[in-house]
């Protein structure tokens, strides 16, 4: 039996769950000793049954199989969906001491007594910690930072670290992707800056095919490519970068909660999925488009002296 449930949102994108790990990492480190079970509507079970903070997974696609996932023993339930009035209604029915969800101007918003207000323009990550901070103290890009080390001990001792990692994919399809021949020309700008022995890291995942033949048509010694790794090997070169620069792709969600400085490329200002920090920067096209390919290699390494600074 579990002593926490967390209803996850009904997404199946690789980063949109990333996007809960530190949520459930800290809720491990808030309340040691405690179970936590974690229930989704879609089969995303691979996600989340090798982080050793979720005891169990339950796939619940019926209103009666969630209602089911709460049992006598659960003290507390977190809500992430913040449209749906189906996980107000269950936490109501099952009533545990501690119910947290969002406030988004739904009929069973008073069922939460611990909520937090659903602003489309805040990082998704952030707005869940932000939520888990209404019950327990912590500070989230700290909690962020240590999510993403305890999935780096876990790399590959081959794993070899970088200077800069670059993430040019973008599952969703082309017009997420600020093309690969960019980012080696921001490269060979940003050696000018950082130094000619900067080492660059590319991330890479199945659908970047094209992407993975012409850097690996490079053969450039100054250029390691991580190729369909595990998230561990992600998270330990992100951590320990100078810097990172992705599209909107999944792995960039691994690389925003490192907290190193980062730089966000958009085809149009998407701030649920970008990180506002001091040390980060979202670019998007400035000519009034949503063609990603027509940001300039200048303007992306500008954002990335911003950063750095």
């Amino acid at each position: 039996m579990a002593d926490s449930v967390v209803f996850l949102r009904s997404m199946q994108y690789f980063g949109d769950q990333l996007a809960a790990f530190p949520l459930l990492y800290q809720l491990k480190q808030s309340r040691p000793g405690r179970s936590i079970k974690v229930v989704a509507h879609d089969p995303i079970e691979a996600y989340y049954t090798n982080l050793p903070w979720v005891d169990e997974f339950v796939q619940a696609d019926r209103l009666i199989d969630k209602y089911r996932a709460i049992t006598r023993k659960t003290d507390l339930v977190i809500a992430l969906h913040h449209s749906s009035e189906q996980y107000g209604a269950l936490a109501l029915l099952r009533w545990p001491a501690l119910r947290l969800g969002f406030k988004n101007q739904r009929v069973t918003d008073f069922v939460w007594n611990r909520s937090w207000p659903k602003d489309m323009d805040e990082y998704i990550g952030l707005a869940n910690l932000n939520l888990l901070r209404r019950a327990y103290d912590f500070a989230p890009e700290a909690a962020a930072q240590a999510c993403m080390t305890s999935i780096a001990a876990n790399a590959q001792p081959s794993t070899t670290r970088a200077d800069v990692v670059m993430m040019p994919g973008g599952g969703a399809g082309q017009f997420k992707r600020w093309g690969v021949r960019n980012y080696v020309a921001l490269a060979d700008q940003l050696k000018t800056q950082l130094g000619p022995d900067t080492r660059f890291c590319f991330v890479l995942g199945p659908a970047e095919v094209e992407e993975t033949a012409y850097l690996q048509n490079l053969a450039r010694s100054d250029f390691q490519l991580l190729i369909s790794q595990p998230i561990a090997d992600i998270a330990y070169v992100a951590l320990h970068s100078r810097l990172i620069i992705a599209n909107d792709c999944g792995p960039s969600h691994l690389a925003q909660n490192t907290c190193r400085p980062y730089v966000g490329l958009f085809n149009e200002p998407n701030l649920e999925w970008f990180w506002s920090r001091d040390n980060s920067a979202s670019v998007t096209p400035s000519n009034g488009t949503t063609d990603i390919q027509s940001i300039s290699v200048d303007q992306v390494f500008a954002a990335c002296q911003k950063v750095l600074a």
